[in-house]
């Protein structure tokens, strides 16, 4: 799966930050500069979606993320992830457009996949039906998604994503 990072988010992740715990907070896979930058959705047919994501490069292992959805601004803190063998990124909502979110907050996390393929990034969730959105420990949610990593539906919901020039 190349590119894990351009990972970010689609109309989906606004609602779908779901767990209370990060799946794992180990990051030291390098950022993939390809995926930095603007992007824009691609609308399903007959939608009129007007979804944006910036990609910047935080750290060496980091990512920042701006998401514009609405008129409304989401931060994210991103990191790509290995779990099993299986190459994620791992999402923490930071801030909105009203301020930084308390980290007490709960539902601050999301893992998502995505695949970069003719210029084109598309994103899927973490299936909350196979991976419990309910699990209170990164142990318990781990073990869950290591449980389901051979289910063909452990990501779903994808958005597509054009590159835009800022």
């Amino acid at each position: 799966m190349k590119g894990i990072l351009a990972l970010v988010f689609s109309f989906f992740v606004l609602t779908a930050c779901q767990y209370k715990v990060p799946i794992t907070t180990v990051h030291n896979i390098p950022v993939e500069h390809h995926v930095l930058g603007a992007w824009k959705i691609i609308p399903a047919e007959n939608e009129n979606d007007d979804t944006h994501i910036r990609i910047f490069k935080f750290s060496d292992t980091e990512y920042t993320v701006h998401y514009l959805e609405d008129g409304g601004d989401l931060y994210f803190r991103a990191y790509i992830i290995d779990i099993a063998g299986i190459t994620a990124v791992q999402l923490e909502l930071i801030g909105t457009d009203d301020g930084p979110v308390a980290v007490a907050e709960n539902d601050r996390y999301q893992v998502v996949s995505y695949q970069l393929e003719n210029g084109l990034l598309k994103i899927s969730t973490l299936n909350s039906d196979l991976v419990d959105d309910e699990l209170s420990d990164s142990e318990s949610l781990r073990n869950a998604f290591i449980h389901n990593k051979n289910n063909p539906e452990l990501f779903n919901d994808p958005g597509v994503f054009e590159r835009i020039s800022d």
